[in-house]
């Protein structure tokens, strides 16, 4: 996996998790001040060690669910699927 594709994934992660984490915390407290901060930080030190986590993965032969979502049937399947392995390959991949 390319860093710019891990890049993109730890930053749709981060996302995720925070608008995750905002909203439990802000279910626990009733305050949005509180749900920000906890929202914030804790997701952020997260996607840092996630970014890693996704490096060191890759770099020591981890498998990637994700080519198996890639390999999926379906009716979209061949364009969906051509599309996406474009978008993967690095500069010297044939």
């Amino acid at each position: 996996m390319k860093v710019s594709m891990t890049l993109l994934k730890t930053t749709s992660y981060a996302v995720m998790h925070m608008v995750v984490a905002i909203l439990v915390a802000y279910a626990w407290s009733r305050s949005w001040v509180i749900a920000l901060g906890i929202g914030l930080i804790e997701p952020c030190v997260q996607t840092v060690a996630f970014f890693f986590h996704e490096m060191a993965w890759h770099r020591w032969g981890g498998r990637d669910a994700h080519n198996e979502v890639i390999d999926s049937t379906g009716p979209l399947n061949r364009p969906a699927e051509s599309v996406l392995r474009r978008m993967a390959k690095g500069p010297g991949d044939p």
